[in-house]
């Protein structure tokens, strides 16, 4: 069964002053809501960390979806599990053992998603996705929000999209940098099912509804696939 599309509004575009606002803003239409932490130093950026991740979870119940550009996730990534992230994405560039890393998320009852950042080939993780939740493909240089969408990096979700369909696998692909009205249908249609998205959520006018106009590309994208792939036939 093909997995549901997945709405992550990123909270780094959103007014840091207003968090629980911002989040408020999107519920009903977001599925998740995406958390970058960095720490400045695997990226050159300095976000949020644990004590607002606390603070905001008490806020809603969107499911926290937190991703973790940060040197030394073992040490780190359990925390927001504890704190009651859903889901907990990683950088396979900043852990020795991923597999390792997973396990303990997945104990400390999350899900784990593991992080491939531009630069870095994705050929060399494939083997482990059945140890993880999620495959977060970066389609921007990780580290800061609103830079463009690099059309490229979308020859990584189809390589994990027919090495997750080969293998039966349940993982979702997640694309994260530059998604917008003008590239989800692309990403949606090189194989991703989860999308992260800053500017094009918090920087409209009604957060809700670009959330909803999002879903809708990305879901006729999937229908212009599924048709395709059944020889003009739609199932």
């Amino acid at each position: 069964m093909t997995p549901d599309i997945i709405i992550a509004p990123s909270i780094l575009a959103a007014d840091f002053a207003r968090l629980a606002d911002e989040a408020h803003a999107v519920e009903g239409a977001a599925d998740w809501l995406h958390v970058d932490v960095m720490d400045n130093h695997f990226v050159p950026n300095l976000t949020i960390g644990p004590p607002v991740v606390a603070s905001l979870r008490q806020s809603t119940g969107i499911p926290f979806d937190c991703h973790l550009m940060i040197e030394d996730p073992k040490r780190w990534a359990p925390a927001y599990a504890q704190l009651g992230a859903y889901n907990v994405t990683f950088h396979a560039e900043a852990c020795a053992d991923p597999v390792a890393l997973a396990k303990d998320l997945r104990a400390a009852g999350t899900l784990a998603g593991l992080a491939v950042d531009r630069d870095t080939p994705i050929e060399p993780y494939l083997e482990l996705l059945p140890h993880f939740d999620t495959i977060l493909v970066m389609t921007i240089k990780a580290g800061f929000g609103g830079q463009a969408f690099m059309p490229e990096m979308l020859d990584k979700v189809r390589t994990a999209r027919r090495h997750v369909n080969a293998g039966h696998l349940d993982i979702r692909i997640e694309v994260d940098g530059g998604i917008a009205a003008d590239t989800i249908e692309a990403a949606a249609l090189a194989g991703a099912d989860a999308f992260v998205a800053g500017t094009a959520v918090y920087g409209a006018d009604d957060p809700a509804q670009a959330c909803r106009k999002l879903r809708a590309l990305a879901e006729a994208a999937r229908v212009r696939q599924t048709t395709s792939d059944s020889g003009g036939r739609t199932v």
